[in-house]
């Protein structure tokens, strides 16, 4: 990859309002932790995670850089908080997944309308659906069993956000556009769930709103 293409890819295709969007959201996850230092790491991770999901709306491949210092990161924030659910989530689903999602979506590439690289999405059929639903209904009841042996916090909404995680990033390494769907549900359950930490608690309130966007662009891109 020359120059000129990781620069297209880092900086191509952005609208003056996604600029601003991103902007708002950083400067805001800064604020949060200037007003109440209570974890670098959880400020870093915010920033990095932000900046993951935006890029996943996009439709870009690099979305996966920032999804690595994202993951790494959580871990700890979510060790911390002795949240197991979110530490194995990240352990053995985020971090594996930015790997296999790269070369999964590296392969399944176009130009957009601006001439970008964007990824080819996909949608769930009535089938599919119903496969998920499953997946996930039987998921959370054995998790939060589990995380209660284990001594977990919070552990039924805990359960329940780790199996979302599990089935939206598989859509999402997939290039499944109802991946947002269970990240909007996600993100929603998440705010309440890190309710106590405000840069975990911003940076979730800026995924609901961007997994909204994500939704509406990814229907545009399945179209195109």
């Amino acid at each position: 990859m020359n120059w000129e293409s990781i620069k297209n890819e880092f900086l191509g295709g952005w609208k003056p309002f996604e600029v601003v969007w991103l902007s708002i959201f950083i400067i805001a996850q800064i604020s949060a932790y200037i007003m109440e230092p209570d974890s670098v790491l959880a400020m870093i991770s915010g920033i990095a995670g932000i900046l993951c999901v935006v890029f996943v709306s996009k439709g870009k491949v690099s979305n996966y850089f920032f999804g690595l210092i994202f993951a790494y990161t959580y871990f700890y924030v979510a060790w911390g908080a002795n949240f197991l659910g979110e530490m194995n989530t990240t352990l053995y689903v985020y971090i594996p997944a930015q790997f296999i999602g790269y070369f999964l979506w590296k392969e399944n590439l176009h130009k957009d309308q601006q001439g970008s690289q964007a990824i080819i999405t996909k949608s769930l059929t009535p089938r599919g659906w119903l496969a998920l639903l499953l997946f996930m209904a039987v998921g959370t009841t054995l998790f939060v069993q589990a995380l209660k042996a284990a001594g977990g916090s919070s552990t039924g909404l805990d359960g329940l956000t780790t199996i979302i995680v599990v089935a939206a990033q598989f859509l999402m390494i997939l290039r499944y556009r109802e991946q947002w769907v269970l990240w909007i549900i996600l993100n929603v359950l998440s705010i309440i769930l890190w309710a106590k930490t405000p840069a975990m608690n911003l940076m979730y309130s800026a995924y609901l709103l961007n997994s909204l966007y994500g939704y509406y662009n990814w229907t545009k891109l399945a179209k195109s």
